[in-house]
């Protein structure tokens, strides 16, 4: 089985940290690095098919933004999809993780957690096994949770808020009227037992960044 991986992180110490943990503890080999999905994506068109790893390794917070993380991981699962990805991140919240999960990721992982939980993650990954690093899975069961109490229109705006939207943008970009969204997040609060958006934002976790 091919067990090879590549890093997007950037910063340097880091990047480095992962590459000796993983030389030194599996049997996973680095076959290169970048500090920026442009790089990446610039490496792995020059190596072809043949010369892609099966598991990236990836922050979520690339160049100051979780959005570009996130871009990352659509257009890595879009244009090659046989490389497996993990998300190796200091977000926590629920919120984060879903959003990962649905762009594409098939492991999260905390830096808080143990170094062993990125080897864990890359051994399943490469089962095609997803992995949820177990200190940060009770706050993305929470989050699924609660937006299973919501009808679509709800968990739109919801997500809305976690990107710091106010009503008026939200109204903006969904393109409804802002008594409709107020409606809605009167709905949120009464179900999630919240009275803000900050309140909102302090449990799930902003998506802004």
């Amino acid at each position: 089985m091919n067990k090879t991986f590549y890093v997007v992180e950037d910063h340097s110490l880091m990047r480095q940290g992962i590459m000796g943990f993983l030389a030194e503890h599996s049997d996973f080999e680095c076959i290169g690095y970048s500090s920026n999905a442009r790089d990446f994506f610039d490496a792995m068109r020059s190596q072809g098919e043949d010369g892609l790893p099966s598991v990236l390794i990836t922050d979520l917070n690339i160049e100051g933004s979780v959005e570009n993380g996130l871009s990352l991981i659509k257009n890595c699962r879009s244009a090659f999809p046989s490389v497996r990805i993990v998300v190796y991140s200091m977000h926590s919240a629920g919120s984060i993780v879903s959003g990962a999960l649905e762009a594409g990721c098939d492991g999260f992982v905390s830096k808080m957690s143990d170094e062993a939980e990125l080897k864990n993650a890359l051994e399943n990954a490469v089962l095609g096994k997803r992995y949820v690093d177990p200190e940060i899975a009770p706050n993305l069961v929470t989050f699924e949770k609660t937006l299973s109490q919501f009808t679509q229109r709800e968990n739109e705006i919801l997500r809305l808020i976690l990107q710091n939207k106010s009503n008026v943008q939200i109204a903006e970009e969904l393109g409804i009227n802002k008594r409709t969204v107020e409606n809605c997040i009167s709905r949120i609060y009464n179900k999630t037992g919240f009275s803000t958006h900050k309140e909102l934002i302090a449990s799930f976790g902003s998506r802004d960044f």
